[in-house]
């Protein structure tokens, strides 16, 4: 018992050392949805940092991300891309003894239904691009990083840390039913297989969690679970709550109403002939980051 407690702790310090280092921001997608005026409409945003619903500009100096994609697909899968911001590292347009004046592109948009808009779920998704972190020693036995695949690299002497990021994020809006959401089997997966479009305080609210189509499972070797937290619940406070993957199952009790965030990070190893096999020989290690935000009613 001793031993299974110590491989968990030090599970759990790597994991997350090694996510903080590589993900210190997290991705996120503000959707607030208005039927005010039929038939209503959504404001869509994308949200980086670590507070929803906004916290810092994509292209800080504090740390940035390139957006790959930001889409919307609506109930027949057809997708509609959303204006992607700039990933040129953010300059100050004002400037005083004080303090600096950013302008921020957050992707600010509003998605307008129609009269004849398809009645269904409309997801809204967003993926960063992969970025490549490789630290090792030379052939003078300097300690050097560099942003790309180590098969890309000459001169090394010993790999340090080899590692390929990348950060995907989820939204949905509903237009009078919802309906199940599928899998896509690519990448790291939050499923809700609760309607969020009806989500009160105190409801439970179930999510299946997978990894390249396969169940995550919390073990020893993998302590993969999911985090939930609210601007109006835990997030001032610095904690959220927490539900361990088991087969591919979460689910979390929402305490308020409010905007919430789903976020899970997972680690896989790279083999040549597992579901990886794709990055061998240019990374060890794959960390992926996944949000899923939805609002909360009375």
């Amino acid at each position: 018992m001793k031993k299974i407690k110590k491989a968990l702790f030090s599970t759990i310090a790597l994991s997350t050392l090694s996510i903080s280092t590589l993900s210190a921001h997290s991705l996120w997608i503000n959707s607030f949805e208005s039927f005010s005026h039929k038939p209503g409409h959504t404001t869509v945003s994308l949200g980086w940092g670590h507070s929803i619903p906004i916290d810092d500009i994509l292209n800080s100096a504090n740390g940035k991300v390139i957006i790959e994609e930001f889409s919307i697909t609506n109930p027949k899968g057809e997708k509609t891309k959303l204006k992607i911001p700039s990933s040129e590292l953010a300059k100050a347009s004002k400037q005083t003894k004080s303090f600096d004046v950013y302008d921020a592109d957050i992707a600010l948009q509003k998605i307008a239904l129609k009269k004849e808009s398809l009645k269904g779920v409309y997801t809204i998704q967003a993926n960063s691009k992969p970025t490549f972190y490789t630290s090792y020693l030379d052939s003078k036995d300097r300690q050097r990083l560099k942003l790309k695949p180590k098969n890309e690299i000459k001169d090394i002497k010993k790999i340090l840390m080899s590692v390929k990021y990348q950060a995907s994020a989820k939204s949905y809006l509903t237009l009078e039913n919802w309906t199940a959401q599928k899998a896509t089997n690519k990448g790291l997966e939050i499923i809700p297989k609760t309607d969020l479009s009806n989500v009160r305080v105190g409801d439970l609210v179930e999510f299946e969690v997978l990894f390249m189509g396969k169940p995550l499972n919390a073990s020893a070797s993998s302590m993969d679970y999911i985090t939930a937290a609210s601007n109006t619940f835990g997030q001032n406070e610095g904690f959220s709550l927490m539900s361990y993957i088991k087969e591919g199952k979460a689910q979390i009790r929402v305490q308020s109403a409010g905007q919430w965030i789903i976020s899970c990070s997972h680690r896989g190893t790279v083999t040549k002939d597992g579901p990886l096999k794709d990055l061998y020989n240019k990374v060890n290690y794959s960390f992926n980051g996944s949000s899923l935000t939805f609002n909360v009613k009375e």
